[in-house]
């Protein structure tokens, strides 16, 4: 499935937005078992994680256990993950896709993401410099929106 980056952009940050970081720039999809216990588990307060994924039971919903992704777009912690994973990011024949990350802040909560895609890399636009500024709240969505730019962007 592949998106434009102005379908990347307007996506509001949430678990669609996690979702299809933990599955395309993560690349872990959702486990499609549910552990026996999970319900057990989940009530003592030791929910199942697995490769990004947490095996939740909500009383509101039925407290039937399903997976949801860890909050990437929503918390920072939780994104810099995929921070380490862009810096790695390659194309299908196996070239980094960017050659320079950088992660600055004017100190007054604004923060820019920018990077420039690899000479080798399919995705080369001539050294063209990419930014996403942000606000210091919005940094986690700012970083998955980036990373989904870069890996799934048209």
């Amino acid at each position: 499935m592949a998106m434009t980056k102005e379908e990347i952009l307007a996506m509001e940050p949430g678990p669609q937005l996690d979702t299809l970081v933990a599955e395309r720039v993560m690349n872990h999809p959702m486990p499609d078992f549910i552990p026996e216990d999970a319900l057990d588990l989940y009530l003592v307060g030791t929910p199942i994680h697995y490769d990004g994924w947490t095996c939740v039971c909500r009383y509101e919903e039925g407290d039937t256990p399903k997976w949801v992704p860890d909050p990437y777009s929503t918390d920072s912690p939780a994104a810099w993950p995929v921070v380490e994973k862009l810096r790695d990011m390659r194309d299908k024949q196996g070239n980094l896709l960017i050659c320079c990350l950088t992660i600055k802040s004017d100190y007054n909560y604004v923060w820019d993401i920018e990077w420039n895609y690899s000479e080798l890399s399919i995705a080369n636009d001539g050294h063209k410099a990419h930014r996403l500024p942000c606000s210091y709240e919005k940094f986690p969505e700012a970083i998955c929106k980036a990373a989904l730019v870069v890996f799934i962007g048209k």
